[in-house]
């Protein structure tokens, strides 16, 4: 790979050898951009390179690690290079980045090029600006001035725009073209994940706006980012199933071994420079960052591999329902929320088990409605009930107010910290005593897995009562007395 970028380099000045190099994306940035490739590139370079020139290729997610240059690759790279050489098949691009900042220094990345790069102004031609008759999508978000920064035409009639998370995509156009070409850089990070709102906002935003306004004959996505959250965007249309997504680690099994090897050496030469990054980004950024794992900033509690699924619970008038209750009592939108997760017990042989039901409350409530919920969900089987509530702040009041309704409920001291508690309850989870249906309990467990990401835990305080009341209370099989 060295001596290939040495013999383009040494061949510059022939521009018959750069166009022909430019052919590929790979020969385009080692010919057009070597200022930017200054290392002997990736064992992945050529792969990445592929996979992202090829127009075969409708939608397309890649996955690297922090550093890997996907983003010099995809974000500049691949829209100078299908501007500039393909520009019958790519009249109309569109960067996507999270913030409007991101987008505007996309932007001038690319402009930059196109202004200043000595080879590209001597073999493609010059960047202009089409300044009239030119309406902007959104006039009451951005100043002219903003518009043109984030908008240019090529003397060869290709339009490149960037644009930010949220903002409108669907319906533009550039003359009779829809976009041919969006490549979405990090539109996510790793505070914006956090809430399952944000998460969804970004889904409606890419399903409702962004895809719908590819050309359907022949346009195409690409996303490159990084895994932050099991239930992320990335993550998402990955499990759409129509995207090709490759993945990039800086470590991958050796050819037929189980050895890792480096796939970066010339950035990552030894064990040293390796070490250093680690201790640089701390263990639970580098193996978010660098080997691509999803992890919450204090570590992982609960694995996807740890959960036990059950089909069909075994219902039966002589086992018990218990309920863990996690208290807010407040409908403000900056409140927690309410959440009562109920499972059946039953005692097969003398050992516990506990079904937890689906759809678990989880919601936003006043105390009258929080009160009219816990009495619903008690009436909702002729099964014994047994509520396990939090005991602190006003939450008393609460348990107070559900012993005065003649309520089985047991006040729950917490025990220390949320994960402490968490940790003690996962052990039922590992074990196979608590059980999840396969449907209906997806909120609840995207909270338990992400546990430390999630920005609410609600869900997991209250299954963690659940668990840790009728822990407390004895494995031994609930005996009901009948007056």
């Amino acid at each position: 790979m060295h001596s290939e970028a040495l013999q383009l380099e040494r061949l510059v000045d022939d521009p018959e050898i750069r166009r022909a190099a430019a052919k590929t994306l790979k020969g385009f940035c080692l010919t057009y951009l070597p200022h930017h490739f200054p290392l002997d590139p990736s064992d992945f370079f050529d792969e990445m390179c592929a996979a992202l020139e090829d127009g075969d290729i409708a939608r397309l997610e890649v996955i690297g690690f922090r550093g890997c240059a996907k983003s010099t690759v995809a974000s500049l790279a691949l829209v100078l290079w299908a501007g500039l050489e393909h520009p019958e098949k790519y009249p109309f691009i569109i960067m996507l980045a999270d913030t409007r900042s991101q987008a505007s220094i996309n932007a001038a990345s690319v402009q930059h090029e196109l202004r200043n790069n000595d080879l590209i102004l001597r073999d493609y031609g010059h960047l202009k600006y089409k300044r009239i008759d030119d309406p902007r999508p959104e006039p009451t978000l951005e100043s002219d001035e903003d518009w043109q920064a984030m908008n240019c035409v090529l003397d060869n009639g290709v339009r490149i725009l960037s644009r930010s998370r949220g903002q409108k995509i669907r319906g533009l156009k550039h003359r009779q073209h829809r976009p041919k070409l969006i490549v979405a850089d990090d539109v996510e990070d790793l505070d914006w994940v956090r809430t399952q709102e944000n998460r969804d906002k970004s889904d409606r935003w890419m399903r409702g706006n962004v895809l719908p306004s590819i050309d359907e004959h022949d346009g195409r996505m690409v996303i490159i980012g990084n895994w932050l959250h099991t239930d992320g965007l990335m993550a998402r249309l990955k499990n759409t199933g129509i995207f090709t997504v490759l993945e990039f680690p800086l470590f991958r099994e050796g050819d037929g071994t189980d050895v890792e090897r480096c796939t970066w050496r010339a950035k990552y030469p030894t064990q040293e420079a390796i070490d250093r990054k680690r201790e640089e980004l701390g263990d639970i950024g580098f193996r978010r960052e660098m080997l691509l794992q999803v992890v919450p900033e204090e570590g992982q509690d609960v694995h996807p591999e740890d959960i036990t699924y059950y089909d069909d619970p075994p219902f039966d008038d002589g086992n018990h329902l218990a309920h863990g209750v996690d208290l807010a009592i407040s409908t403000k939108a900056s409140a927690d929320y309410t959440a009562i997760v109920s499972g059946e017990v039953t005692w097969p042989g003398g050992n516990i088990e506990i079904y937890v039901l689906p759809h678990p409350i989880i919601r936003r409530m006043s105390f009258s409605e929080t009160m009219d919920a816990l009495d619903n969900v008690r009436r909702s089987s002729n099964m014994s009930s047994e509520f396990f509530v939090e005991a602190v702040a006003y939450q008393k009041v609460a348990i107070e107010e559900m012993e005065r309704r003649a309520f089985s409920v047991q006040a729950m001291l917490p025990m220390k910290d949320k994960r402490s508690r968490l940790r003690v309850a996962a052990r039922y989870i590992k074990t196979g005593v608590v059980r999840f249906p396969r449907h209906g309990c997806e909120q609840l467990l995207t909270q338990v897995l992400g546990f430390g990401v999630e920005k609410h835990d609600d869900a997991v305080d209250a299954l963690v009562y659940l668990i840790l009341g009728l822990v407390r209370e004895g494995i031994e099989e609930q005996k009901v007395h009948y007056v």
